[in-house]
C-alpha cells in the first residue's frame, strides 16, 4: 500500500494563489478610497449654480462678440512672459483694458486671471508671472463685460497669433 504524502493546505501554491485575487482586490478598493476622500475635487465650480443661472447672459455675450465680429490673436514669447493679445474690431479709444482668464481643465490653482493693457501699435500687453504648461480654456472680456471670447490654447507649443474665435 502506498502512502501519499500530502503537504498541509497553507504550503500550497493554489490556496494562496486563490486569496491573494480578492485580497489585492480590498487592497485596492481601500487605496482609492483614500485617494478619494484625501483630495479636493476642483473640478467643480463653488458656484456652479450661479454660473448656471447666468449661462444665457454668457451666451449674449459671445453672441455679442460674434455679431461685432471680434477676433483676437494670442502672442506669447516664453523667453520673457510677455503677452501680447491683437484685437480686431475692438474701440481702442474706450476700451484701453481687457481681462483674460486662464482656466486650467483640472487643476484650479493654476487658474489666472490676467490684466492686458492697451500697449502701443493698438496690442494688448500682460506679463506672465508664471509659466503655464499644457492645455487651458480662455475667457477674453473687457471690464465693461459686454462681450467675450472664449477659446483654448495649448501653451506646449509656441503661441504666436494664435486666433481666438468667439464660439456660437
Amino acid at each position: 500500500m502506498t502512502q501519499i504524502e500530502s503537504k498541509p493546505w497553507y504550503r500550497q501554491f493554489w490556496p494562496w494563489f486563490l486569496i491573494a485575487i480578492p485580497s489585492s482586490s480590498v487592497v485596492m478598493g481601500v487605496v482609492m478610497i483614500n485617494l478619494a476622500m484625501s483630495g479636493n475635487d476642483s473640478l467643480v465650480r463653488k458656484d456652479w449654480y450661479k454660473d448656471g443661472m447666468a449661462i444665457n447672459q454668457r451666451m449674449e455675450k459671445r453672441l455679442k462678440a460674434k455679431q461685432m465680429g471680434i477676433k483676437a490673436a494670442l502672442t506669447l514669447d516664453q523667453q520673457t512672459g510677455d503677452l501680447f493679445v491683437d484685437a480686431d474690431n475692438i474701440d481702442v479709444r474706450t476700451e484701453t483694458e481687457l481681462t483674460l482668464q486662464l482656466i486650467h481643465p483640472t487643476l484650479e490653482k493654476n487658474d489666472r486671471t490676467l490684466q492686458l493693457y492697451l500697449a502701443p501699435n493698438d496690442r494688448y500687453y500682460a506679463k506672465l508671472d508664471f509659466e503655464p504648461k499644457g492645455m487651458y480654456y480662455l475667457l477674453l472680456t473687457t471690464a465693461s463685460e459686454t462681450w467675450e471670447i472664449e477659446s483654448s490654447v495649448n501653451f506646449s507649443n509656441p503661441l504666436k497669433r494664435q486666433e481666438l474665435v468667439p464660439s456660437s
